[in-house]
């Protein structure tokens, strides 16, 4: 190669050569290192945001880049105000004096998606250093920003629910964990009321409503549980509500309702996160509290005959007379069968338990709405009529030994004796000492030939 003057190139194998002239290179070289400059640049600002803008100074883009931004074409949004994409009524983020870093705003994507856009943004000042627009670049940290918030909305609900469940906790019986569960969730979500449902013999039954439950809420619910499946919604088409199962099974099966006032706010993901979790908590709360009733049922009735038991029935009359004076009065009964064993011997237990169930079903209807009847022990049973008079209960007496008597040929008929004790309006004399008469009296009526019924002594 050879330099005369001007840049030479010798051009090989002919070995003839060309000129370039010196601003020709030059220019060629700037052309160049304008091109690299410009991708440097595309590089970094790829690397460090979604997309670059400018506006002007009325806040219109004048500059944009890449070709499409948020799913918009670039070309597009020129000339058109920044602060069109903007959601919600905050602060134009584009109206800004002076450089800020890192500020969230949410804007619409195509269409309409909202996207959250991390801006940093710089003012330009034209040659007289007036304000000109506005330089930025832009992240899109949609998905950073969600996850925060699904984070803190998480941590919100947890600590929600460990409030609930020390509520629940802290209670001393299960009515009362119920009760304080259901009054905390409609506190702490707004509601206007709450309430355990679960399905009833006759269609839903409400159980420990917080207030009144609003018309529409049985008829959705009913549809609600025959189903199985959840239902959120407005009742009457003003008020919203929400039904949560507890899948358990019968009896455990229930609903948590919830419903708020008409015109109050639709629930937000946050409030049915919260409504289905503490269905299954106090879904399970109800289940424990109606096996608690359930064991004390049992433990105070008569499995055969489903009376009152002998220590259910001794409370129940220390608690009908307590000793105190003013009371009505009554009669107690101590009734015996004396046929039983014979019945169990000659036609067999089936025989026997049937014909203590007859008793039973005797001293139900004779106990009416007032009374109490239990199965006291063996072939042993007792009745308290509160109010009636000596008179009475002697007559309710004869009437009970006929009514046995008149059993349809086919049934192991009973035979009673009654012992008879009556407690004058007034008197203090306790449960202990009325039983201690008719349980006496009860012996007199078997001494004298059974089948028969005997009045005890007055108390001293």
């Amino acid at each position: 190669m050879r330099f005369h003057g001007a840049m030479t190139m010798a051009l090989c194998p002919e070995e003839r050569s060309a000129t370039i002239p010196p601003a020709a290179a030059a220019t060629a070289a700037l052309h160049g290192a304008l091109l690299e400059s410009r991708q440097r640049w595309q590089d970094l600002a790829g690397l460090s945001a979604d997309f670059v803008f400018e506006t002007d100074s009325a806040g219109r883009f004048s500059f944009l880049w890449p070709d499409h931004v948020l799913g918009h074409v670039s070309a597009g949004l020129l000339g058109r105000r920044a602060a069109s994409l903007v959601l919600g009524t905050g602060p134009d983020p584009f109206d800004q004096r002076q450089a800020v870093r890192n500020h969230r705003v949410w804007v619409a994507g195509a269409g309409g998606q909202p996207r959250c856009l991390s801006l940093s943004l710089a003012p330009i000042g034209d040659t007289r250093g007036q304000f000109a627009g506005l330089r930025g670049a832009a992240r899109d940290v949609t998905e950073e920003e969600t996850a925060t918030t699904v984070a803190a909305a998480g941590l919100r609900r947890a600590a929600l629910l460990d409030a609930l469940g020390e509520a629940v906790r802290h209670a001393g019986t299960a009515a009362e964990a119920l009760v304080h569960g259901l009054t905390g969730l409609r506190d702490a979500l707004g509601c206007a009321g709450t309430a355990m449902i679960v399905p009833g013999a006759h269609g839903p039954e409400i159980i420990s409503p917080t207030t009144m439950v609003p018309p529409g809420l049985i008829e959705a619910a009913t549809d609600a549980l025959d189903s199985a499946r959840d239902w959120v919604g407005r009742l009457d088409g003003r008020l919203p509500a929400a039904l949560f199962h507890h899948h358990g099974r019968a009896p455990a099966l229930s609903a948590l309702a919830a419903w708020r006032a008409a015109g109050a706010r639709d629930w937000d993901a946050e409030d049915l996160a919260v409504l289905r979790a503490m269905a299954a908590t106090l879904g399970a709360v109800l289940g424990f509290r109606r096996l608690q009733a359930e064991l004390e049922q049992q433990a105070s009735t008569d499995g055969l005959t489903g009376l009152a038991n002998r220590r259910a029935f001794l409370g129940s009359l220390a608690a009908a007379i307590g000793g105190r004076a003013g009371d009505a009065g009554g009669a107690l009964f101590f009734i015996d069968l004396d046929n039983l064993k014979p019945i169990n011997d000659r036609l067999g237990h089936e025989a026997g338990d049937a014909a203590l169930r007859i008793t039973a079903r005797l001293l139900r209807d004779a106990a009416g709405d007032t009374g109490l009847a239990a199965r006291f022990g063996g072939d042993e049973f007792t009745l308290w009529l509160p109010g009636v008079t000596e008179a009475e209960a002697t007559a309710r007496a004869e009437a009970l030994i006929a009514a046995a008597a008149a059993q349809p040929c086919d049934h192991p008929a009973p035979q009673f004796s009654i012992g008879l004790a009556w407690r004058a309006p007034g008197a203090v004399e306790g449960a202990g000492l009325l039983v201690a008469r008719a349980d006496a009296a009860l012996y007199e009526a078997k001494r004298s030939g059974r089948g028969r019924w005997h009045l005890a002594e007055p108390a001293a």
